[in-house]
């Protein structure tokens, strides 16, 4: 008798701690995501479907549009105060998009979480990252 209760109480425990596990993962996976670094192959394709028309080729804001656009485009190269910013802050301003009030007028770049999903969102802030990081080292290198 005493061991069925012993028995029954430790399955009881188990299946708290299951739940617990199941609820923890549910929670803490999109936090660990945020972290993630993305796919390149997808952030270069989406970056290159989307972005360059603005962001350029290189990342450096010179993208075909940009020549039309006060302020100009993000320029991912030189503009280390924007690429000290978590992966996290990244992530909010491509999904929610930038919008600004200037001489009236508003500027904005769009809320991307209306056409990518959020995996394609990590994948083309991997692809920034990349850019920046490649285009600061060729401009070390005298480029």
């Amino acid at each position: 008798m005493k061991g069925s209760r012993y028995l029954s109480i430790f399955l009881k425990q188990a299946g708290c701690l299951i739940l617990l596990g199941m609820i923890i993962t549910l929670v803490l996976a999109p936090i660990c995501n945020a972290g993630s670094k993305g796919d390149l192959s997808i952030g270069k394709r989406v970056y290159n479907k989307y972005c360059y028309y603005c962001h350029g080729t290189e990342g450096r804001g010179d993208g075909a549009v940009a020549i039309g656009l006060t302020p100009r485009p993000a320029n991912f190269v030189k503009d280390a105060e924007r690429m000290k910013k978590s992966d996290r802050e990244l992530f909010e301003s491509i999904s929610k998009g930038i919008h600004r009030e200037i001489g009236g007028d508003e500027l904005a770049m769009p809320q991307w979480n209306l056409i990518l999903t959020e995996d394609e969102i990590w994948s083309v802030l991997a692809y920034v990252r990349y850019l920046s990081e490649k285009g600061r080292a060729e401009d070390a290198k005298g480029r």
